[in-house]
């Protein structure tokens, strides 16, 4: 039996799922080849050598997966032929349900953005109705499905999938900043971390702590100048402009004592559980709160990610009790989002 893993779009926060997957469908008896964005190349060699054309894919048979991770016009032209020319088993990972004009708005995207968002939600929904199955990585995405409750044997929450990537000198690493990781939004509250760290670095708070920022995004313009003073007080490390490696991506974690996911809005977040990974407690904010996450277990929930005052204390909770945080944030990753813990479940759901 084959695995086809399908990624047309490139984004190196991907990699750590997909290896996931192909490691999982391995172990379960499958051949696991990719169809893949060219600059993957570059991250993992196996995504090249192992690289599956469109023409192969018609040639795949019943029994086989077509396994589409992240949704773009490429892979909805693959899916139409592979479901109207074979008898493969279609599946696709559906990360960002759309929900409304007003929420993206209200997050903080201009209305071109929204607009943009709005015709994403258009190809997301000819996916899904051409996939056999349809995998939905959160009980918010889970939720935002009318038709998710009512059709079981076709859909299914089961949780983003990651192996472990930690060593043991990671999880034991000295600790050293409060970090931004992954892509720079205004749903994610950059501004709002940005100008918290501004108050630190100018009013010498939490001078036992440093920061990082660490994206492969630019820094928007308006928000440069504030930054660069960050900068030059000698309280920021600035990593961006550039795709970041998994190596890369996985020091940034394990370096740091608490991660930013006090979001203005967020489906699911692949940086919470890579946090976990590395036994990193989250700052979360009220509107992106999930079941997995524990206000004083995993980390500190803030009501308002714009408030010094709040953030202060949330860092000082942490820091009062990170042993025993850290233990859970890592215990949570094992028992929830390890690829051999989710084998089963997947399984199951995929060949039902």
């Amino acid at each position: 039996m084959k695995a086809i893993l399908i990624s047309h779009r490139f984004n190196p926060g991907h990699i750590s799922h997909l290896e996931a997957t192909a490691r999982l469908l391995s172990d379960n008896g499958f051949a696991v080849n990719f169809r893949m964005h060219a600059k993957y190349n570059n991250f993992n060699p196996a995504f090249s050598r192992n690289c599956f054309s469109l023409w192969k894919c018609m040639q795949l048979e019943r029994g086989d997966l077509f396994f589409i991770h992240f949704p773009s016009v490429s892979a909805l032209m693959d899916l139409i032929l592979v479901k109207m020319l074979t008898q493969a088993r279609t599946i696709f990972v559906f990360h960002e349900p759309y929900t409304s004009f007003a929420s993206y708005r209200a997050s903080g995207f201009g209305i071109l953005q929204a607009l943009r968002i709005k015709l994403i939600s258009l190809v997301n929904k000819l996916i899904c109705a051409f996939s056999d199955k349809i995998i939905l990585p959160s009980e918010r995405a889970f939720r935002a499905i009318p038709d998710a409750i009512n059709e079981p044997s076709r859909f299914a929450k089961i949780n983003l999938i990651f192996s472990d990537e930690s060593t043991p000198s990671d999880l034991s690493s000295q600790r050293q900043w409060i970090s931004y990781v992954g892509t720079i939004a205004e749903d994610h509250a950059f501004r709002e971390f940005v100008d918290l760290v501004y108050q630190c670095a100018h009013r010498h708070l939490l001078e036992s702590f440093q920061f990082l920022i660490a994206s492969r995004s630019v820094i928007p313009p308006q928000l440069i100048e504030k930054v660069e003073s960050c900068v030059i007080s000698g309280r920021l490390t600035l990593v961006v402009g550039n795709p970041l490696t998994n190596a890369e991506i996985n020091r940034f974690y394990s370096g740091s004592y608490i991660v930013w996911n006090a979001y203005r809005r967020s489906m699911q977040s692949g940086v919470l559980p890579k946090s976990y990974m590395f036994g990193t407690p989250v700052l979360v904010s009220r509107n992106n709160v999930d079941a997995n996450f524990t206000d004083g277990v995993h980390g500190r929930l803030i009501s308002n990610n714009s408030s010094v005052e709040e953030f202060l204390n949330a860092v000082q909770f942490i820091h009062q009790n990170w042993p025993e945080m850290s233990r859970k944030c890592r215990e949570y990753y094992l028992r929830n989002f390890d690829y051999r813990t989710l084998s089963d479940l997947l399984m199951k759901f995929i060949q039902r």
